[in-house]
């Protein structure tokens, strides 16, 4: 597990960001009005991850509504699947707009971003990730962004994700961390370092491992929490 440290982000990853939002805007348009990414550093670290992904990898995305990384990989690689919980986010994207729920600025209408998805070729599927509907050894890489810790049943939607990961296929995951566990409440958690070790201990993980920096400078939200972001690889033996 690789926590985010402020002092280790560095100008490539600012480099590799600024690419990415200047590809992925020159495909949503130029009068495209929402941002195209709401983190940095997990971010960067998928896509330095996903680099070396050969052209016909099949990609599995999770959680995408309101996000353009598959937008953005779908340029190299057409085998691109975004998924989330389709039908629950289209129903709260309509009780925002008739101001039944709160307005979020920063969120495209739900069938705007899945017009967008469509017309550039990815699949859009609707999948829970405690049951993907998928046989085993489906995907060569899954991106699960900021996602595990809005899900209840975190143990299950790891065990699945991983079924259907190809060996020597990668599983890429960013999550939260916090000092004290943090219980589910309210569509979210916050893991602390002994629980992520737990989470992970049975998976082969291959992504870089050091231990979480508390200090304010390294709280992701703004700096609101004390909580910081880890990066953990995941690659399925042959």
């Amino acid at each position: 597990m690789n926590f985010y440290r402020r002092s280790a982000f560095t100008d490539q990853d600012e480099r590799l960001l600024a690419a990415y939002d200047q590809t992925v805007r020159g495909l949503l348009g130029a009068d495209f009005a929402f941002p195209v990414r709401m983190r940095d550093w997990e971010l960067s670290q998928v896509l330095q991850a996903t680099k070396g992904l050969p052209r016909e990898a099949r990609i599995l995305d999770t959680g995408a509504f309101n996000t353009y990384l598959g937008l953005f990989l779908s340029r190299t690689h057409p085998n691109v699947t975004v998924s989330d919980l389709l039908w629950a986010r289209a129903r709260k994207s309509a009780l925002r707009r008739i101001r039944l729920a709160p307005v979020k600025p920063t969120e495209i209408g739900y069938w705007a971003w899945h017009r967008s998805m469509r017309s550039h070729g990815l699949a859009v599927r609707n999948i829970d990730l405690t049951r993907i509907p998928a046989p085993d050894a489906s995907f060569d890489c899954i991106i699960s962004l900021s996602v595990l810790e809005h899900i209840p049943a975190i143990e299950r939607a790891l065990a699945e994700m991983y079924r259907v990961l190809a060996p020597g296929g990668r599983l890429l995951i960013t999550t939260d961390c916090s000092r004290e566990p943090v219980p589910f409440t309210r569509g979210v958690r916050y893991f602390s370092e002994q629980e992520l070790e737990r989470l992970f201990a049975d998976y082969p993980v291959t992504s870089p491992r050091n231990h979480p920096d508390f200090a304010e400078e390294n709280w992701c939200y703004g700096g609101k929490l004390p909580v910081i972001t880890t990066f953990v690889e995941i690659t399925k033996p042959r």
